[in-house]
């Protein structure tokens, strides 16, 4: 399977490994990409309809299991307005109209998703201390207030850092000011990443980080899937204190103590996936310079990224050429996710549900 698609200029003509060569008439046919911070907004393309029936995809590694429990948006009355702005990597990579950024951009892309991951964390901690009954004693009830405070402090500590991580991302990207804080729908990668690097530098020399790059990785994908294993022992481990406290058997701190261990587990495995993506984003700048389409550089990131598509002019009836009527805004950009997400490596279960909103057409 291809992990990589790289980059090699030979008499003057792109080649992709595994792929045809790319020739100008290739290229996509888009729209023009304008930088969008002057008000215009997006709308996601979909995929061509097809009528092939792929075989179900592989079952999910337990580090895609969990990221996508962790990245599954929270309910509105929980949430709020944090999902009306989904925004997929590929359009946060062509709205800044800088190829120079894809590196700033793509890791500040990631941190805003692992920043929703934290949040989704949080919430679920404290919910889960929630359903903790306390013993008889008020030694119990204190722990568990204890317990319940730290919580729903770290819970505010990650809504900070979610709308830091998020006004990062808004200045790299360019996005309009008036938008709703962006919310990405490309998960990141966590399955292995192949870096071709014998083939790739071959002919090419490679600094001292590249080279680390490519000798960490199957190590940051093995501490990914043995950390995603020690949450579900960890979550496995709470369950069974949780029990036998309710009976007696054990004391609230055996709870305390197993309640503190999973969220440091769950913690743990959001660095790892945000460091994962990180050094993968590092090693395609690395590998593809400026003259590689976005598209590609979002493909060689995680095999299949949500595509998209700017729309330029907005005229509705009883409006004029520079907008529609007062009654009619302008949406959000509309995110809506191909039938399939499939990424380097095999399958880590479908993008995030994304809410589609009308979209006015000419």
């Amino acid at each position: 399977m291809r992990h990589l698609t790289w980059i090699v200029a030979t008499f003057g003509t792109c080649f992709v490994a595994g792929l045809e060569p790319i020739r100008a008439d290739d290229a996509p046919a888009t729209a023009p990409r304008e930088i969008a911070a002057d008000g215009t907004f997006s709308v996601v393309v979909d995929p061509p309809a097809t009528t092939s029936t792929a075989s179900p995809a592989p079952d999910a590694s337990e580090a895609a299991t969990l990221l996508g429990t962790l990245l599954e948006p929270l309910d509105a009355a929980r949430s709020g307005a944090r999902y009306d702005r989904p925004l997929p990597l590929l359009e946060a990579l062509e709205r800044s109209g800088d190829r120079t950024r894809r590196l700033w951009i793509t890791q500040a892309y990631w941190k805003v998703t692992t920043a929703f991951a934290g949040l989704k964390q949080a919430t679920t901690a404290v919910e889960r201390l929630e359903l903790v009954a306390p013993g008889a004693a008020g030694h119990d009830r204190a722990v568990l207030d204890a317990l319940a405070a730290e919580a729903r402090s770290e819970r505010a500590e990650a809504e900070a850092a979610l709308v830091a991580a998020q006004q990062e991302l808004i200045d790299l990207v360019r996005l309009p000011p008036g938008e709703p804080l962006p919310w990405p729908v490309d998960r990141p990668l966590v399955t292995a990443y192949q870096t071709h690097f014998e083939t790739i530098f071959a002919n090419r020399v490679a600094t001292g980080r590249v080279r680390a790059i490519h000798r960490m990785l199957p190590a940051r994908h093995e501490a990914l899937e043995a950390r995603a294993a020690a949450v579900q022992s960890a979550a496995a481990a709470l369950a069974l204190a949780e029990v036998a406290h309710a009976k007696g058997t054990l004391p609230i701190e055996a709870v305390a103590a197993a309640h503190e261990r999973l969220g440091a587990q769950e913690r743990c495995f959001i660095d790892d996936v945000r460091i994962y993506n990180n050094e993968i984003a590092e090693y395609v700048m690395a590998v593809g310079d400026v003259s590689v389409p976005d598209d590609r550089f979002a493909a060689m990131l995680i095999g299949t990224p949500i595509p998209w598509r700017q729309q330029q002019v907005v005229v509705t009836t009883g409006g004029t050429a520079d907008g529609p009527p007062p009654s009619a805004p302008p949406q959000p950009p509309v995110a809506v996710p191909p039938p399939a997400f499939i990424p380097p490596g095999g399958s880590q279960g479908p993008p995030l549900a994304v809410p589609v909103a009308p979209v006015i057409t000419p």
